[in-house]
Protein backbone atom coordinates (compact mmCIF):
# COMPACT_ATOMS: atom_id res chain seq x y z
CA UNK A 1 0.00 0.00 0.00
CA UNK A 2 1.27 3.74 -0.73
CA UNK A 3 1.74 5.89 1.59
CA UNK A 4 1.51 9.69 1.56
CA UNK A 5 4.41 11.57 2.20
CA UNK A 6 3.88 14.32 5.08
CA UNK A 7 3.01 17.85 3.13
CA UNK A 8 6.36 19.40 5.18
CA UNK A 9 8.12 16.99 3.20
CA UNK A 10 7.11 18.89 -0.49
CA UNK A 11 6.45 22.32 0.19
CA UNK A 12 9.58 23.30 -1.38
CA UNK A 13 9.06 21.10 -4.54
CA UNK A 14 6.73 22.58 -7.20
CA UNK A 15 3.59 21.14 -8.01
CA UNK A 16 3.01 18.20 -10.20
CA UNK A 17 2.48 20.09 -13.79
CA UNK A 18 4.00 23.10 -13.34
CA UNK A 19 6.99 22.65 -15.33
CA UNK A 20 5.75 21.18 -18.99
CA UNK A 21 7.83 18.40 -20.75
CA UNK A 22 8.70 18.52 -24.25
CA UNK A 23 6.94 15.32 -25.56
CA UNK A 24 6.64 13.17 -29.15
CA UNK A 25 3.85 15.46 -31.02
CA UNK A 26 2.28 12.55 -31.28
CA UNK A 27 1.07 12.91 -27.73
CA UNK A 28 -1.05 16.27 -28.67
CA UNK A 29 -2.71 14.20 -31.58
CA UNK A 30 -3.54 11.62 -29.73
CA UNK A 31 -4.25 12.21 -26.41
CA UNK A 32 -8.19 13.40 -27.03
CA UNK A 33 -8.84 11.66 -30.01
CA UNK A 34 -7.25 8.14 -29.55
CA UNK A 35 -8.89 4.87 -28.28
CA UNK A 36 -6.84 3.14 -26.09
CA UNK A 37 -6.04 -0.24 -26.92
CA UNK A 38 -7.04 -3.31 -24.38
CA UNK A 39 -3.70 -4.67 -23.06
CA UNK A 40 -4.75 -8.36 -22.35
CA UNK A 41 -3.73 -10.43 -19.87
CA UNK A 42 -2.05 -13.50 -20.84
CA UNK A 43 0.07 -14.76 -18.00
CA UNK A 44 -1.02 -18.61 -16.31
CA UNK A 45 -1.34 -16.60 -12.80
CA UNK A 46 -3.45 -13.86 -13.63
CA UNK A 47 -5.31 -16.09 -16.33
CA UNK A 48 -6.27 -18.29 -13.62
CA UNK A 49 -7.95 -15.76 -11.60
CA UNK A 50 -10.75 -15.00 -14.30
CA UNK A 51 -13.47 -17.05 -15.38
CA UNK A 52 -13.80 -17.50 -19.35
CA UNK A 53 -15.78 -14.44 -21.44
CA UNK A 54 -19.58 -15.12 -21.95
CA UNK A 55 -20.62 -12.71 -24.25
CA UNK A 56 -22.98 -10.94 -22.18
CA UNK A 57 -23.11 -7.28 -22.42
CA UNK A 58 -24.75 -4.71 -19.93
CA UNK A 59 -28.43 -3.90 -20.11
CA UNK A 60 -30.07 -1.57 -18.11
CA UNK A 61 -31.32 -2.40 -14.63
CA UNK A 62 -34.73 -4.10 -13.80
CA UNK A 63 -34.17 -3.61 -10.09
CA UNK A 64 -38.45 -4.06 -9.80
CA UNK A 65 -37.82 -7.52 -11.36
CA UNK A 66 -34.74 -8.24 -9.40
CA UNK A 67 -36.16 -7.00 -6.01
CA UNK A 68 -39.60 -8.79 -6.85
CA UNK A 69 -37.57 -12.27 -7.31
CA UNK A 70 -34.77 -11.94 -4.38
CA UNK A 71 -37.12 -10.50 -1.54
CA UNK A 72 -36.36 -7.53 -0.88
CA UNK A 73 -35.42 -3.92 -2.32
CA UNK A 74 -32.30 -4.07 -4.39
CA UNK A 75 -30.18 -0.45 -5.63
CA UNK A 76 -29.42 -2.45 -8.75
CA UNK A 77 -25.86 -0.10 -9.67
CA UNK A 78 -25.03 -2.44 -13.23
CA UNK A 79 -26.12 -5.40 -14.95
CA UNK A 80 -25.90 -8.04 -17.57
CA UNK A 81 -28.56 -10.00 -18.42
CA UNK A 82 -27.66 -12.58 -15.96
CA UNK A 83 -25.56 -10.96 -13.16
CA UNK A 84 -26.13 -7.55 -11.33
CA UNK A 85 -24.07 -5.71 -8.92
CA UNK A 86 -25.65 -3.68 -5.84
CA UNK A 87 -27.19 -3.19 -2.27
CA UNK A 88 -30.32 -3.64 -0.97
CA UNK A 89 -31.52 -1.11 1.41
CA UNK A 90 -30.91 -2.68 4.69
CA UNK A 91 -26.84 -2.53 3.01
CA UNK A 92 -27.84 1.67 2.38
CA UNK A 93 -29.05 2.13 6.08
CA UNK A 94 -25.80 0.83 7.61
CA UNK A 95 -23.31 2.90 5.11
CA UNK A 96 -21.36 5.99 5.87
CA UNK A 97 -22.27 8.78 3.84
CA UNK A 98 -19.40 8.41 1.18
CA UNK A 99 -21.47 4.83 0.18
CA UNK A 100 -20.93 1.28 1.33
CA UNK A 101 -17.22 -0.22 1.41
CA UNK A 102 -18.80 -3.63 0.26
CA UNK A 103 -21.54 -4.50 -2.67
CA UNK A 104 -23.84 -7.65 -3.60
CA UNK A 105 -23.16 -9.37 -6.69
CA UNK A 106 -26.44 -10.88 -7.75
CA UNK A 107 -26.47 -13.55 -10.23
CA UNK A 108 -29.74 -14.86 -11.83
CA UNK A 109 -30.10 -19.03 -11.48
CA UNK A 110 -33.16 -21.09 -12.60
CA UNK A 111 -35.46 -17.52 -13.60
CA UNK A 112 -34.48 -16.15 -9.33
CA UNK A 113 -32.25 -13.86 -8.15
CA UNK A 114 -29.95 -14.59 -5.45
CA UNK A 115 -26.39 -13.54 -3.97
CA UNK A 116 -23.66 -15.35 -4.84
CA UNK A 117 -21.07 -13.27 -3.37
CA UNK A 118 -20.07 -9.99 -1.53
CA UNK A 119 -16.85 -8.08 -2.30
CA UNK A 120 -15.20 -4.72 -1.36
CA UNK A 121 -15.64 -2.40 -3.69
CA UNK A 122 -11.77 -1.08 -3.64
CA UNK A 123 -10.53 -4.81 -5.13
CA UNK A 124 -10.80 -5.86 -8.65
CA UNK A 125 -12.64 -9.14 -9.04
CA UNK A 126 -9.93 -11.29 -9.87
CA UNK A 127 -8.87 -10.70 -6.26
CA UNK A 128 -12.02 -12.76 -5.32
CA UNK A 129 -10.34 -15.34 -2.84
CA UNK A 130 -9.44 -11.80 -0.86
CA UNK A 131 -11.88 -9.70 -1.15
CA UNK A 132 -15.11 -11.59 -2.09
CA UNK A 133 -16.67 -14.08 0.62
CA UNK A 134 -20.33 -15.94 0.58
CA UNK A 135 -22.55 -15.07 3.24
CA UNK A 136 -22.18 -17.26 6.05
CA UNK A 137 -19.59 -19.74 4.16
CA UNK A 138 -16.54 -18.18 3.66
CA UNK A 139 -13.75 -16.70 1.03
CA UNK A 140 -15.57 -16.49 -2.77
CA UNK A 141 -14.56 -19.02 -5.34
CA UNK A 142 -14.45 -19.10 -9.07
CA UNK A 143 -17.71 -20.13 -9.10
CA UNK A 144 -19.29 -16.92 -7.04
CA UNK A 145 -17.33 -14.67 -9.59
CA UNK A 146 -18.48 -13.43 -13.14
CA UNK A 147 -16.90 -14.29 -16.70
CA UNK A 148 -13.96 -11.32 -17.26
CA UNK A 149 -16.11 -9.37 -19.86
CA UNK A 150 -19.01 -9.22 -17.17
CA UNK A 151 -16.58 -8.24 -14.44
CA UNK A 152 -15.71 -5.44 -17.07
CA UNK A 153 -19.08 -4.79 -17.78
CA UNK A 154 -20.37 -4.40 -13.95
CA UNK A 155 -17.83 -3.99 -11.83
CA UNK A 156 -16.21 -0.28 -12.23
CA UNK A 157 -12.84 -1.33 -10.27
CA UNK A 158 -11.90 -3.66 -13.02
CA UNK A 159 -11.51 -0.84 -15.59
CA UNK A 160 -9.60 1.49 -12.75
CA UNK A 161 -6.13 2.06 -14.43
CA UNK A 162 -4.05 0.91 -12.00
CA UNK A 163 -6.15 -2.71 -12.58
CA UNK A 164 -6.81 -2.78 -16.13
CA UNK A 165 -3.24 -5.05 -16.98
CA UNK A 166 -4.62 -7.91 -14.55
CA UNK A 167 -8.15 -7.64 -15.52
CA UNK A 168 -8.03 -7.24 -19.14
CA UNK A 169 -10.56 -4.07 -19.36
CA UNK A 170 -10.74 -1.19 -21.20
CA UNK A 171 -9.36 1.65 -19.65
CA UNK A 172 -11.51 4.49 -19.52
CA UNK A 173 -10.72 7.56 -21.35
CA UNK A 174 -11.60 9.79 -18.25
CA UNK A 175 -9.38 8.03 -15.94
CA UNK A 176 -6.32 8.18 -19.02
CA UNK A 177 -7.30 12.07 -19.26
CA UNK A 178 -7.20 12.50 -15.05
CA UNK A 179 -3.80 10.33 -14.92
CA UNK A 180 -1.88 13.13 -17.29
CA UNK A 181 -2.83 16.31 -15.73
CA UNK A 182 -3.32 17.59 -12.67
CA UNK A 183 -2.04 18.61 -9.45
CA UNK A 184 -1.00 16.58 -6.45
CA UNK A 185 -2.00 17.36 -3.04
CA UNK A 186 0.53 14.99 -1.96
CA UNK A 187 2.52 12.28 -3.04
CA UNK A 188 2.96 8.46 -1.97
CA UNK A 189 5.47 5.83 -1.71
CA UNK A 190 6.02 4.07 -5.28
CA UNK A 191 6.39 1.03 -3.15
CA UNK A 192 4.16 -1.06 -6.06
CA UNK A 193 3.51 -1.48 -9.22
CA UNK A 194 1.75 0.62 -11.12
CA UNK A 195 3.98 3.69 -10.53
CA UNK A 196 1.80 6.29 -11.24
CA UNK A 197 1.37 10.33 -10.89
CA UNK A 198 1.69 11.89 -7.54
CA UNK A 199 4.28 8.89 -7.02
CA UNK A 200 7.86 9.44 -5.61
CA UNK A 201 10.65 7.57 -4.77
CA UNK A 202 13.54 5.38 -6.04
CA UNK A 203 11.53 3.62 -8.41
CA UNK A 204 10.36 6.67 -10.38
CA UNK A 205 14.10 8.01 -9.85
CA UNK A 206 14.99 5.06 -11.86
CA UNK A 207 12.34 5.56 -14.48
CA UNK A 208 13.14 9.31 -15.10
CA UNK A 209 17.08 8.05 -16.12
CA UNK A 210 15.00 5.74 -18.87
CA UNK A 211 13.19 7.43 -19.81
CA UNK A 212 15.71 10.99 -20.60
CA UNK A 213 18.13 8.23 -21.88
CA UNK A 214 15.16 7.43 -24.66
CA UNK A 215 14.51 11.03 -25.43
CA UNK A 216 12.22 11.97 -23.57
CA UNK A 217 12.26 15.38 -21.31
CA UNK A 218 11.39 14.95 -17.81
CA UNK A 219 13.73 15.49 -14.50
CA UNK A 220 15.28 13.15 -12.64
CA UNK A 221 14.15 14.24 -9.01
CA UNK A 222 12.18 10.62 -7.90
CA UNK A 223 8.97 12.97 -8.60
CA UNK A 224 6.01 11.74 -10.64
CA UNK A 225 4.66 14.71 -12.17
CA UNK A 226 2.13 15.74 -15.34
CA UNK A 227 5.43 16.34 -17.18
CA UNK A 228 6.60 12.65 -16.57
CA UNK A 229 3.21 11.24 -16.76
CA UNK A 230 2.68 12.38 -20.40
CA UNK A 231 6.60 11.34 -21.01
CA UNK A 232 5.40 7.88 -20.35
CA UNK A 233 2.41 8.33 -22.44
CA UNK A 234 4.29 9.07 -25.67
CA UNK A 235 6.80 6.62 -24.89
CA UNK A 236 3.40 4.08 -24.67
CA UNK A 237 2.41 4.97 -27.64
CA UNK A 238 5.33 4.91 -29.65
CA UNK A 239 6.15 1.08 -28.43
CA UNK A 240 2.77 0.24 -28.99
CA UNK A 241 1.88 -0.60 -25.53
CA UNK A 242 -1.58 0.41 -23.68
CA UNK A 243 -1.41 3.99 -23.24
CA UNK A 244 -2.66 5.33 -19.99
CA UNK A 245 0.35 7.57 -18.36
CA UNK A 246 0.72 5.21 -15.74
CA UNK A 247 4.03 2.46 -15.92
CA UNK A 248 2.41 -0.87 -15.70
CA UNK A 249 4.46 -4.22 -15.62
CA UNK A 250 4.82 -3.62 -19.35
CA UNK A 251 6.04 -0.54 -19.78
CA UNK A 252 7.98 -0.82 -16.79
CA UNK A 253 10.04 -3.73 -19.06
CA UNK A 254 9.92 -2.08 -21.80
CA UNK A 255 11.38 1.38 -20.18
CA UNK A 256 13.75 -1.09 -18.59
CA UNK A 257 14.31 -4.76 -20.56
CA UNK A 258 18.03 -5.03 -18.49
CA UNK A 259 15.67 -5.59 -15.44
CA UNK A 260 19.48 -6.77 -13.83
CA UNK A 261 20.62 -2.73 -14.10
CA UNK A 262 18.08 -1.61 -11.15
CA UNK A 263 18.52 -1.57 -7.69
CA UNK A 264 17.63 -4.43 -6.63
CA UNK A 265 16.78 -8.79 -6.94
CA UNK A 266 13.89 -10.44 -8.60
CA UNK A 267 12.72 -12.30 -5.33
CA UNK A 268 9.40 -13.65 -6.71
CA UNK A 269 11.07 -14.57 -10.23
CA UNK A 270 8.71 -13.03 -11.97
CA UNK A 271 11.29 -11.27 -14.31
CA UNK A 272 10.59 -8.14 -13.24
CA UNK A 273 12.74 -5.89 -9.98
CA UNK A 274 10.01 -4.30 -9.01
CA UNK A 275 9.54 -1.57 -6.21
CA UNK A 276 8.92 -3.69 -3.83
CA UNK A 277 11.86 -5.65 -4.47
CA UNK A 278 14.40 -2.60 -4.77
CA UNK A 279 17.19 -2.63 -1.93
Amino acid sequence: MKRLVPAFLIIALSACGAKSASVDSSVAATESSATPTTLGVTTTTVAATKNPPSGEKAVSCDAKAISASYGEKVKAEACTATWAVGDTDRDTWNCPKEGCEQTRLFKLVNTKWTVVSICYRDQPLTHYNRSCYIPNAGPATLAEIPPSDVACAIWSTNRALKWVEETGCEPRQADINAALSGKCDGYFDASSLPVERCDHGPAVTEMQKRLRAAGYSTQVDGYFGEAMAKAVYAFQDKNKLMKSGIIDSATWKALEPNQSTLPGTDRNGDGLVTPDEFR
